[in-house]
């Protein structure tokens, strides 16, 4: 009991030593524990990847080759360290030669996929923007068709993980290292599935370059959620808790597009139909007597199915403070219609009901939404006041693009994405 009372009493007197000390051992016991189950973890996913490796190559095949797009900046210029750590080994342990492109600027992505030549799989290693310019370049270059696309995969690497986050959830530090490793395994396994991708044309661009469409795989948002989303960063100096931090700040600023007034155009979706299946299939880098065969094939498809609602125009103005626009990618549905979710949220929304619902979405919570729309064309054109503001954005899987008149249209089930054998 002395020794216990004298102990107690230098902790009292010298109570300043005492907190710094238990807060130093508390995280040193924190990261001596996250240290030992990660490595427990890559010894486990590396003996994995290295029972792919020890498989013999038939003497007619190659190695499988790979193609990594690595954007450097990502998550705060963390992205190379991570991909070296923990997704590399299990590439090089499987057998695969890797190559490594660096992306050094925006669009550089894009461009180093509409040159790539010679790859069997498509590694994006990155948020949601490196993909989108991936995908948009890889759709760019084969025209739409199915000829010259390869499976892509998506290391979250990035600060926005939309996608990646639905295909190989992360929760904490161990489980981010996980859904690296285990989208690194689905590229040995070679496990895919179809996902759907969103075109979307804008209309009224001047430069070449920016008449082509643009192709997402997630999601389109517009209006005030969206722009306190993209200035998180600003509050950077509150660390954690600077995504709540940011809703506080920005409820009560006329900066934010608190009024969205657009008309919108759609038409419903459709799974398949002998109204829109010469719609579907763009043959333009085909041989003649190839798209004979394709219509043959689609015709023998869909020629009996009618579906009298395909193609059908529905017109409606929208009065709202939050749009979202997604693909059933990231909605986690097996065998689901392939469409397009317009949510359209409330009209007005007072400062503590801005906060609230700010709030719900960082928490992984759906904000309130007023009507759900479901389309397989959408057409949104905005007021004409809109041009008269300067500012204005709305943003494609993370990317910002100024606010134009669009039209967005799914190509269903379209891209191989490597997943989790569970998740096919």
């Amino acid at each position: 009991m002395a020794f216990i009372s004298k102990t107690a009493q230098k902790i009292r007197n010298n109570w300043k030593k005492s907190t710094f000390a238990a807060l130093v051992l508390t995280y040193g016991y924190s990261w001596t524990k996250d240290y030992v189950q990660t490595q427990e973890l890559m010894r486990v996913y590396c003996e994995k990847a290295s029972h792919f490796g020890r498989q013999t190559i038939p003497g007619n095949r190659t190695p499988r080759t790979i193609t990594v797009i690595l954007n450097p900046n990502a998550n705060k210029k963390n992205a190379v360290d991570e991909f070296e750590k923990y997704c590399a080994p299990i590439f090089h342990l499987a057998g695969i030669l890797v190559n490594v492109l660096k992306t050094d600027s925006e669009g550089h992505a894009r461009k180093l996929v509409e040159d790539l030549n010679n790859t069997d799989a498509i590694i994006v290693a990155g948020g949601d923007g490196t993909l989108c310019e991936v995908v948009t370049g890889l759709l760019r270059r084969t025209g739409e068709s199915n000829n010259g696309l390869v499976p892509i995969a998506i290391l979250p690497l990035g600060r926005n993980n939309t996608l990646a986050t639905s295909l190989f959830p992360e929760q904490n530090h161990l489980k981010k290292v996980k859904s690296l490793v285990d989208a690194s395994m689905a590229v040995v396994e070679e496990s895919t599935k179809l996902v759907d991708v969103m075109k979307v044309e804008i209309s009224g661009n001047e430069t070449e370059g920016d008449s082509k469409p643009i192709y997402a795989l997630s999601n389109l948002k517009w209006g005030a959620y969206r722009d306190a989303e993209v200035s998180k960063d600003k509050y950077w100096y509150y660390g954690p808790l600077r995504q709540y931090a940011t809703y506080i700040f920005n409820g009560l600023k006329d900066s934010l597009t608190w009024k969205i007034n657009a008309d919108l155009v759609y038409s419903p979706p459709c799974e398949g139909c002998m109204n829109c299946m010469t719609k579907k299939e763009n043959h333009s880098n085909q041989k003649w007597f190839q798209r004979f065969s394709v219509e043959k094939n689609q015709n023998n498809k869909y020629a009996r199915i009618v579906n009298p609602e395909c193609g059908t125009r529905h017109e409606k103005n929208i009065e709202t403070s939050d749009l979202v626009i997604s693909t059933c990618n990231i909605s986690a549905t097996d065998n689901h219609i392939p469409k397009l979710h317009l949510k359209i949220g409330p009209k007005s929304l007072n400062y503590f009901d801005f906060v609230k619902q700010g709030w719900n979405s960082e928490e992984g919570y759906e904000r309130k939404f007023e009507e759900d729309v479901n389309a397989r064309v959408l057409e949104i054109k905005p007021h004409e006041t809109w041009s008269d503001k300067k500012g204005l954005w709305f943003s494609i899987d993370n990317d910002e693009f100024e606010v134009k008149p669009i039209k967005i249209t799914l190509v269903p089930r379209f891209i191989k994405m490597f997943c989790k054998i569970e998740k096919q």
